[in-house]
């Protein structure tokens, strides 16, 4: 048992050093004008880390009605370069761009993979393989429209968030209000709501049932300030 503890602390350990040796900037990409055409990201290694190998990919990303996201292959993105090394100290630019630009009227989804080429493998050693996935957003991005529908499963309050804009939002936290607006359960979940999609979230042992006085706050990446929303059954 102790043994099982002690190679747990050791992945960690080395989970918590590979993400701090490496930066991501920024973590969200977008095009939202006909003259832009391509953005970049920036990946970087700090001093006394070991060089790292990538390659980078696109998927078209979409989400199901239960919410779950959707990859499908698309050849009309160009990553530059597809392949490259990061020498400790040091960082690499990444453009991405479309051969042909889609429609900017509704907002288009995908998804930039950049994964770690493993190197030759060392006797005695265990490797820690980076594999990152950075949302590339394309269109107008539209004021935040949502819509909040409770119900009672068990002793469990769920919460159907619908996103009814033209683009995305990403819900990175919610707080549930009672009527004298004091914390009742926070939900941490961090959740994509693509154009038109919705979700659940869980408020774990809700005594009351009278919720038609409660609200919840909404942390959005769209805005410093949380959404303000009624819960009505």
């Amino acid at each position: 048992m102790r043994k099982i503890v002690l190679i747990l602390f050791i992945f960690f350990l080395n989970i918590n050093k590979l993400w701090a040796e490496f930066g991501v900037t920024p973590t969200q990409l977008y095009i939202s004008n006909k003259q832009q055409r391509s953005t970049t990201v920036t990946l970087s290694l700090s001093e006394g880390s070991e060089k790292k190998i990538f390659e980078a990919s696109a998927m078209k990303w979409s989400q199901n009605e239960k919410g779950e996201d959707v990859l499908e292959p698309d050849s009309n993105i160009i990553i530059n370069p597809k392949n490259f090394v990061i020498k400790p100290n040091s960082e690499q630019i990444i453009r991405v761009g479309f051969r042909q630009l889609p429609s900017l009227e509704k907002e288009g989804t995908w998804r930039i993979f950049f994964k770690e080429v493993p190197p030759a493998l060392k006797a005695n050693t265990v490797q820690f393989m980076m594999n990152l996935s950075i949302p590339l957003f394309v269109g107008q991005q539209k004021a935040i429209d949502l819509k909040a529908i409770p119900r009672f499963e068990n002793n469990n309050l769920l919460v159907n968030i619908k996103n009814n804009a033209d683009s995305h939002v990403q819900i990175t936290g919610i707080t549930l209000l009672d009527e004298n607006k004091k914390e009742i359960a926070l939900n941490y979940d961090r959740k994509y709501l693509l154009t038109k999609q919705e979700n659940n979230f869980k408020f774990s042992q809700i005594k009351s049932r009278n919720i038609d006085s409660y609200k919840i706050l909404i942390k959005t990446d769209k805005s410093e300030k949380p959404l303000e929303l009624k819960l009505k059954e």
